[in-house]
């Protein structure tokens, strides 16, 4: 009998020990699936290169080059255009490796991309969810998704969602060790902290990912049908933090990236409506992603249009059918809706988001969101062929085959898109035809390549489609600056600068073409009302400080351009404009040392090595003038030949 009974034991033995090993085969090949074959999928992205808003967020943060433009970006909110640290740290560190070679950013974003999906499957063998492998492929392969990793600024998407998944896994390894023994709680608190730092660090890197605290709690629910309190006591702090950054984020939305004014001005119904119907298009685009577009249309809001009204009711109908069933139904699809929702909520327009006022929807806003659908349809297609086909495994490997083969098209060809800014602006007004965003790019594109004329046409485009564009308006006004045309432009920029006073460089553009027709009384009024918005702003005070020098009100000018100088000590313009005002006075030893500091600070400055030539002219020093004048010249700034001539003659 113990003969017997000790064969079984290594029989039963063997066969654990063979299923693990199928088991870790079978991870070892996913892994490598996953990554060659998103890789192909994005292999249209690796020649692209930056494009919209990447000289924002990534090219920018070139000037915050030193370990003290590294403190900056932690230290000083709005030195960056987001308050999003992590991010912008991670551009910093690869503009140190690689300088600002797309190529290097295209592939962090990808093999980031490629480590979500592989956490994704991560968590959701945790979670003990079906269709776990197929769930993680096709949010790897998903076109929905090349926006987020082609994209570079979006790096923000992508790294906010590593850092959330990594903290989700600890989170949920403490909540299952802290019922153990007391050994087993001890380590517990270990994975606690590490996911309090996760979170931290996600927060950081988006604050979309606000919600993970609450999916926890969601998660509890959906396993056990209840939430305890002593489930609830360790998020408070991860819920405290969520609001905090929370409001950051909404603080530089407003200040910041000026998302307030009328464009986004919506009654508590219009954002319900907003919010119905950003919910059924982000389902719908998941499971149609055709077609893809870089600016979707903004939709128009009527609340006397019944028919708007469906998506919210169908929306609150569906919650309520689930949440009515869930015992029969189980809690599982009511869970999964409500992790679409939720985790969407920052995006569906009940908070200002800037980009809404080009439209209220954007693949990049679902990234993490988009969990839920696809788990969901894996889910419930596993379950599906379980109970209809329980033998015919084959089936649903055709099927998922079938559609990740399809998705894998779909990203190769989506990519390319994202190749350059002209290709993307083009693809938005191909699929979108009344996108005054498309034209309003596209026209910066051509003004980037000097073609006026084409820009000129696009801005034009622009204002026929949006007639309170501001910032066509204020684009155009540029030109007719550029043109001559000061009328126009005086025209142009009153118009935008009606409709967002709060613009700052409206006002300051205005300022200058006053200064340029001579008008600088005008000038001069701008100037102040640019301080009032903008006190310590020292680009601002060298920008008054100039007209000063034009009105030959000296005192004046030189107080500005102290003040701008306490400032800003490393601004050259400040420095040179300072020396050339004491030129002006005949104060020739402190113009010079005021050029010598300027130089310092930019050493190819032609208008400098002019102005200081003069000075060393005037001081009767001939040698330095006549080398100064010709470095000027040779940096192609307009010097005379008697201008020469007489520094030859200057006396020593």
């Amino acid at each position: 009998m113990s003969q017997t009974d000790h064969s079984g034991s290594t029989g039963n033995g063997c066969k654990v020990d063979g299923l693990m090993r199928e088991e870790e085969r079978f991870i070892r090949y996913g892994i490598l699936f996953i990554s060659i074959v998103t890789l192909l999928a994005y292999s249209s992205v690796f020649s692209a290169g930056f494009i919209w808003d990447d000289n924002d967020h990534v090219i920018s943060i070139a000037k915050l080059d030193s370990i003290g433009g590294l403190a900056r970006i932690w230290f000083e909110p709005g030195v960056t255009i987001q308050y999003y640290p992590m991010v912008f740290s991670a551009f910093w560190a690869q503009i140190h490796l690689w300088g600002l070679h797309p190529f290097g950013f295209h592939l962090v974003n990808i093999v980031l991309h490629i480590g979500n999906a592989l956490l994704l499957w991560l968590c959701l063998r945790r979670l003990e969810i079906p269709g776990a492998f197929w769930a993680a492929c096709i949010f790897a392969l998903h076109p929905v998704h090349v926006e987020s990793v082609a994209w570079v600024t979006e790096l923000k998407n992508i790294l906010s969602a590593f850092f959330y998944l990594l903290a989700f896994l600890c989170y949920w390894r403490f909540s299952s060790l802290v019922a153990d023994s007391y050994e087993g709680r001890n380590k517990a608190w270990l994975y606690y902290a590490a996911s309090l730092i996760l979170f931290i660090l996600a927060l950081f890197s988006k604050t979309v990912t606000c919600t993970l605290p609450a999916v926890i709690l969601l998660l509890f629910w959906w396993k056990r049908g209840r939430i305890e309190l002593r489930e609830i006591a360790p998020l408070l702090p991860f819920f405290m933090l969520a609001a905090i950054l929370g409001k950051i984020t909404m603080g530089v939305e407003a200040d910041h990236l000026m998302a307030k004014g009328p464009e986004w001005d919506f009654s508590a119904v219009e954002r319900l409506l907003i919010a119905g119907r950003v919910t059924w298009f982000h389902a719908g685009k998941m499971l149609w992603p055709s077609p893809l577009m870089f600016n979707y249309p903004r939709w128009h809001l009527d609340v006397r249009e019944w028919w708007q009204y469906l998506y919210p009711a169908s929306a609150l109908g569906l919650l309520s059918l689930l949440w009515y069933l869930r015992d029969r139904a189980g809690r599982g699809l009511l869970a999964a809706c409500l992790f679409i929702i939720g985790t969407n909520f920052p995006v569906l327009g009940f908070l200002n988001v800037y980009s809404m006022r080009f439209s209220f929807v954007a693949d990049h806003y679902y990234y993490i969101a988009n969990f839920g659908v696809i788990v969901l349809f894996c889910a419930a297609t596993s379950l599906l062929q379980q109970k209809l086909l329980p033998s015919a495994k084959h089936v649903e490997k055709i099927f998922f085959g079938a559609i990740l083969l399809a998705l894998s098209l779909l990203t190769w060809q989506q990519g390319k898109i994202y190749n350059n800014n002209l290709a993307l602006f083009n693809d938005i007004i191909d699929k979108n035809p009344a996108s005054w965003f498309g034209y309003a790019n596209r026209a910066l594109h051509y003004v980037g390549e000097g073609k006026y004329d084409l820009a000129m046409a696009e801005l034009e485009k622009t204002i026929e489609l949006k007639p309170d564009e501001a910032d066509a308006l204020h684009n155009r006004g540029l030109l007719f600056v550029q043109q001559g045309k000061f009328d126009s432009a005086f025209a142009d920029f009153d118009r935008a600068i009606a409709v967002r006073p709060w613009r700052t460089d409206y006002i300051k553009n205005r300022s200058q073409a006053y200064r340029l027709a001579g008008r600088l009384d005008e000038a001069l009024a701008d100037a102040n009302k640019a301080l009032e918005q903008e006190a310590d702003n020292a680009g601002n005070y060298q920008m008054r400080a100039f007209i000063y020098l034009l009105r030959e009100e000296y005192p004046a000018a030189l107080r500005d351009l102290d003040r701008a100088l306490t400032l800003n000590p490393e601004e050259a313009d400040a420095w040179a404009n300072r020396g050339l005002v004491f030129l002006r006075q005949g104060l020739i030893g402190k113009a010079i040392d005021d050029f010598n500091r300027s130089l310092a600070l930019s050493p190819d400055t032609a208008a400098t090595y002019y102005n200081r030539g003069v000075a060393f002219a005037a001081a009767g020093n001939a040698a330095n003038a006549l080398a100064d004048l010709q470095e000027a010249k040779r940096l192609g700034y307009s010097v005379r030949d008697e201008e020469i001539t007489r520094a030859r003659r200057a006396k020593r």
